[in-house]
């Protein structure tokens, strides 16, 4: 009877044994399923690289015009060699009415592509080929601006020199910096940029741009304005 007694003992005890081991493997088991999803997140270079890799390859005006924002993006494209060698002689400026894009050439390269804002229905910004015939760093509308009353308050943003002002009140001509007169009223200057055609026919462009293109171009520049 003791081998079977020996055999009835050594059996439980070889089952406990089995059990605690299998136990010890199971938790290292839901350890290592619980921490690996971190640490393989922790540990991934590759998608870091390519995101480098991407970061370096250079942005061509190509890929810039091919993106599907491109029409009402107010992002503006420039290469810093191509703006550093402008001058009012090798450059010239293409506004893109269908698009409402401005673009500055320096020796026919694309050098700068930026947002631009031209004439409404009404009062469409003249098509064609024309040069710079003034500039002006402070100029100030001598057609449009708007109307305060006697607290400063506008009560009419859209004002002519006719309008009518309230007691107390008075007309403000609308400012138009960096100005670049190209065709009788009509010229480039900083202003408001809407991505559809909302000037009084002058063409608006971002103030980053409008400084550029204010210390690049001299008299005489060509400012192209296309369909």
């Amino acid at each position: 009877m003791r081998p079977e007694i020996r055999r009835f003992h050594t059996f439980p005890l070889t089952v406990m044994k089995l059990y605690k081991r299998n136990i010890a493997v199971l938790l290292a088991c839901t350890v290592f399923a619980i921490l690996a999803p971190s640490c393989q997140n922790a540990a991934r270079p590759i998608t870091a690289a390519k995101r480098n890799e991407n970061a370096t390859r250079p942005f061509t005006h190509t890929n810039f015009i091919n993106s599907p924002d491109y029409r009402f993006t107010r992002d503006m494209w420039s290469n810093d060699d191509r703006l550093a060698a402008a001058n009012g002689k090798n450059s010239r400026v293409d506004i893109l009415v269908g698009v409402q894009r401005g673009r500055l050439y320096v020796n026919d390269e694309i050098a700068l592509d930026f947002p631009a804002c031209t004439g409404k229905a009404g009062h469409e910004t003249p098509l064609g080929s024309f040069r710079i015939q003034e500039k002006d760093r402070d100029h100030h509308s001598s057609s449009y601006g708007y109307v305060v009353d006697h607290k400063d308050d506008t009560v009419n943003a859209d004002a002519t020199p006719s309008s009518k002002i309230p007691p107390g009140g008075r007309y403000i001509p609308a400012s138009m910096p960096y100005w670049m007169r190209i065709n009788g009223p009509v010229g480039l200057h900083e202003g408001a940029v809407y991505r559809d055609s909302n000037s009084h026919g002058c063409v608006r462009i971002p103030v980053e741009a409008c400084k550029i293109l204010f210390n690049k171009l001299t008299v005489g520049s060509r400012v192209n304005v296309l369909p």
